[in-house]
């Protein structure tokens, strides 16, 4: 027992002495190399040293080891000084395996891939995956792979990537750095053959299932006409951006022949953009990308590129269709932030801004645009060649298309209006009305109207919805209007007519602007151009319409100099045609006040040296004591038409009591008072015998006795051409106990015959009694009329 225990003892001692042994002034080290195999011990450039390696007391700073040996080194800690590279060739698959021996040593592990012809050799990374790297960068895990191929390096490379295989042409190397103390990553990769192909290399990448963005670089010494190609898998749903973040272009001998970056996707056409150009982004779908170097120049610089591919899961949106021709429309759609996400895409091309126009089919991507990162331009023509087509007509003027799943929110929106030769264009406002809006106030409106135009250096006013100019008259037959929207996000509003406008005959004046103030603000006026000046020898003017005086306030106005005749400014009522007021040479100007609707004309001058503009203000007058007169005149009328109404009624009163009783005959026995219950009638015709008043002296004329008081009825009685005036004496009849007498010898005057006479009776007294009427028959009289 106790011989085994110090055999075990000695082994392990004698082992340990062997691999790595404390000597006087250095370190022994027993190595052994597999068939195949090959060890290079080399010290590190970066350190000058007088350790040594000794093999046979035979001392140098490099060996090659084809067998197993026994070194020895001049130095207690030769890891510090040398490094091992261990070379094996091989086309079968790579294993990786450790050397106790160099565990402690920097070490590289190089496999020589030497294929029996002209062939591609594959190495497949899927276990690890691959990542390329910068030519001085590590790795976390220490260990760096490095691909070459015909002594070209392709790339250096970490594990955990997303390259899964790498191709090389003809003869290839990989390397496999393990930094001193590091344990050795024993995966497998796999090798195989394949077809020759004119790649130096070919990568194949797949992207990950997740938001990832990798580096590539091309070969740090690009050989001329050679080509480097990587094949991308991009995952559903996800789209991938290629960014070139630096490169160097070499100078070619054929100018045509410059590296340009080659894009091919499965049926689709190659698409080359060139070094210093937008590389594609967002494109879904897997696709290749090479790159080719041309034939240099002696005295140019290598091909060099870094490039990152990123992929995105994104949030996609699509808009396809076509504009109609006859709309004539343009529509602009926008990025508002350069920097940001959205992504547009036109027809597969990526565009900061995109143009959509009539007649042509679209089709417009946007990856996570949201609604308020677009902004909409558009731009319509309206031509009217032919005065049939549109003389007088009023058409609004709106932003209506039938996309609407074209994304963004409407900015501003232009119309160019082309009438008839020789035309005016009319504009008249909405119900609301315009202001005007010169630059120096704020319009606080999210709609701002402008018109101008067609030189875009014309301008004819700045105009707020909500005032009170009614219609604007251009003498013009080509203008533009454009609506500017500051805060808009209601897409409603662009469907709603902004203005109307038609093609008339020709005005007088370059502009006419018909405005009707109101009571509660006062109505701003600028010239056409402000703050610029009018044109020269134009002619601008206002007819204001109103009921009540205005005041006429010129706020700020500009005079130029003129040469021959001055410039004028001139306020005359319209309905009374009187000129209120008219500027002459070097007057200043005043503020007016008119009493009623007035036109304000303007003109400039024909050659003015400076600006010829103005800004009015029109404040109507408040008619507070005229109302009041107005109202007491009307109460007056009133009171007027009342009193003559009444004094009316007093009138035909009084005139109706001064009206005597009428005298009736009644053969009947029915008793009445006349005036007050009315006549009764007891045949369709009117009574005969109602009277409407009786004499009576022609009634009794035959009883008066004087000759005086018979005079005035002697002529009438004793006309003997016409019917007689007088009725024959009455005949006597025996006076009864109830009758009273006149006088003797007199006629009995019954009152129920003639009926009571008020105030015109012969007899004093009260009234008589009436007589009853004797059976024999009724009383007979003639009326004298």
């Amino acid at each position: 027992m106790r011989i085994l225990r110090i055999t075990r003892f000695s082994l392990l001692l004698g082992f340990f002495l062997s691999s790595f042994s404390e000597l006087t002034g250095g370190a022994e080290l027993n190595v052994a190399v597999e068939r195949g195999t090959s060890i290079q011990i080399n010290t590190s450039a970066v350190i000058n040293t007088q350790c040594k390696v000794c093999i046979r007391k035979v001392c140098r700073s490099f060996v090659v080891l084809k067998s197993d040996t026994r070194l020895d080194f001049s130095c207690s800690q030769p890891e510090n000084v040398f490094t091992v590279e261990i070379i094996k060739d091989t086309v079968i698959n790579i294993e990786p395996k450790e050397h106790n021996a160099f565990k402690k040593f920097n070490r590289t592990f190089t496999w020589n891939l030497k294929p029996t012809a002209t062939n591609t050799i594959h190495l497949n990374f899927s276990r690890i995956g691959l990542r390329q790297i910068q030519p001085t960068d590590g790795c976390p895990d220490k260990h760096v792979y490095t691909i070459m191929t015909e002594n070209v390096t392709v790339g250096r490379f970490c594990q955990n990537g997303t390259i899964k295989q790498v191709s090389v042409r003809n003869v290839g190397k990989l390397s496999l750095e393990v930094s001193g103390g590091q344990t050795l990553a024993t995966n497998v990769t796999d090798v195989s053959l394949g077809v020759p192909s004119n790649s130096l290399a070919n990568i194949h990448v797949v992207l990950p299932e997740s938001s990832s963005t990798q580096d590539f670089f091309t070969p740090s010494t690009f050989p001329e006409n050679a080509e480097t190609m990587w094949h991308f898998h991009v995952p559903h749903a996800y789209y991938a951006d290629v960014h070139i973040l630096s490169y160097t272009v070499p100078t070619c001998l054929q100018p045509e022949n410059i590296p340009k970056m080659k894009y091919t996707w499965q049926g689709r056409e190659p698409l080359e953009k060139p070094l210093n150009g937008i590389q594609p982004l967002v494109e879904t779908g897997n696709f290749n990308l090479y790159i080719k170097n041309c034939k240099m120049s002696r005295v140019s610089q290598g091909l060099k590129a870094h490039f990152q591919i990123s992929a995105i899961k994104r949030r996609k949106g699509q808009c396809e269709g076509d504009l109609p021709e006859k709309q004539m429309l343009q529509i602009h759609v926008m990025k508002k932030d350069p920097k940001s996400i959205c992504v547009l895409k036109l027809d597969s091309v990526i565009m900061d801004t995109v143009t959509i126009a009539s007649g042509n089919h679209f089709d417009l991507d946007t990856f996570d645009c949201n609604k308020d990162e677009l902004e909409l331009t558009v731009n319509q023509t309206i031509e009217c060649k032919e005065w049939t087509d549109c003389a007088s007509t009023p058409f609004p003027i709106t932003f209506n298309y039938e996309q609407q799943c074209i994304p963004g929110i409407v900015k501003t929106m232009t119309w160019h209006l082309h009438g008839p030769q020789n035309s005016a264009v009319e504009l008249k406002s909405p119900p609301d009305g315009l202001r005007h809006c010169p630059h120096e106030d704020k319009c606080n409106s999210i709609l701002l109207l402008n018109v101008s135009h067609l030189n875009p250096g014309i301008i004819v006013g700045q105009f707020c919805p909500k005032g009170t100019i009614e219609k604007i008259q251009i003498r013009e037959s080509k203008i533009v209007v454009t609506a500017s929207v500051t805060s808009f996000s209601d897409r409603n509003l662009a469907t709603k007519p902004f203005l109307t406008y038609s093609f008339t005959k020709g005005i007088s004046e370059h502009y006419i602007f018909t405005v009707a103030p109101k009571m509660d603000n006062p109505t701003v006026l600028a010239t056409p151009a402000w703050p610029s000046g009018m044109k020269p020898s134009s002619t601008v003017s206002w007819i204001i319409n109103t009921e009540v005086t205005s005041n006429l306030k010129f706020r700020n106005v500009s005079q130029p100099k003129c040469k021959e005749v001055h410039t004028n400014i001139a306020v005359q009522t319209i309905h009374s045609q009187k000129m209120v007021y008219s500027t002459k040479k070097d007057e200043k100007i005043i503020d007016v006040l008119v009493p009623e609707s007035f036109y304000l004309n303007m003109t400039n001058c024909k050659s003015p040296t400076g600006a010829f503009g103005a800004i009015m203000e029109i404040t109507l007058q408040k008619t507070t004591n005229k109302l009041l007169g107005i109202i007491l005149s009307i109460v007056g009328i009133v009171l007027m038409i009342i009193i003559a109404v009444g004094i009316w009624i007093v009138l035909r009163k009084k005139k109706r009591n001064k009206a005597p009783p009428v005298s009736v005959y009644n053969p009947g026995e029915h008793a009445f008072l006349p005036g007050l219950h009315g006549i009764p009638k007891t045949q369709e015709e009117e009574d005969p015998h109602t009277y409407a008043y009786i004499d009576d002296t022609l009634v009794y004329c035959h009883l008066l006795k004087g000759e005086a008081e018979n005079e005035q009825c002697e002529e009438p009685c004793s006309d003997k051409s016409g019917p007689p005036l007088c009725g024959p004496p009455l005949p006597d009849r025996p006076v009864s106990k109830d009758t009273s007498l006149v006088s003797k010898g007199s006629v009995l005057v019954g009152n129920d015959q003639y009926g009571y006479i008020q105030g015109q009776s012969t007899t004093s007294g009260s009234p008589k009694s009436p007589i009853k009427p004797s059976e024999e028959g009724a009383y007979e009289t003639r009326l004298c009329v």
